[in-house]
């Protein structure tokens, strides 16, 4: 029954009209002239020295993991820093196996969102010269953006953090008198 299935499954992708059948290509190539992947790097780099942080504080707080942690960052080479340092690393290697199904996913739904006259005209874009320099832009432009969202982000806190302890003692302790 398998055998006949998997016969019939490739005969129909054999009988597929080309275009339906290097439709899941388009779109991979798409996506891989998009730099995805790299862009995803990119922002999960930017992210995981967070996540070390975060981890190492939130196992400094838990009975069970307290004790490990303490002896780490006090005996360790490195201490702290290294500790998050080697989290975040670890962490990012995670991220990085799932690249692959992501990618998939990507591709997926572009495929869904494009119909293949669409999905050419992108990737002629793309690989022409305008769209060569649109790509090269956008990475530029990107730093340019990442910049800008570090100084809002900044600005923001210090407004965010200063506010917030201003009405955490109106609401929290002039509430309780």
């Amino acid at each position: 029954m398998k055998a006949r299935l998997l016969t019939l499954a490739a005969a129909l992708l054999l009988a597929a009209p080309p275009a339906l059948a290097a439709e899941p290509n388009r779109a991979a190539q798409l996506v891989s002239l998009m730099g995805v992947e790299a862009k995803l790097d990119e922002v999960f780099s930017t992210l995981v020295p967070m996540f070390g942080t975060q981890v190492v504080a939130q196992l400094e707080t838990e009975q069970g993991t307290s004790g490990t942690v303490r002896n780490l960052i006090e005996n360790g080479r490195g201490g702290r820093e290294r500790l998050q340092k080697i989290l975040a690393e670890e962490f990012l290697a995670e991220l990085r196996k799932t690249y692959p199904a992501m990618l998939a996913e990507f591709t997926a739904a572009y495929r869904t969102a494009l119909s293949p006259a669409e999905l050419d005209a992108a990737i002629a874009f793309l690989k022409s010269p305008a769209g060569q320099k649109f790509i090269a832009a956008e990475k530029q432009t990107q730093a340019s953006m990442k910049a800008i969202g570090e100084r809002a982000g900044m600005t923001a806190g210090m407004a965010a953090v200063s506010n917030g302890f201003a009405r955490a003692q109106r609401e929290m302790l002039d509430e309780a008198k």
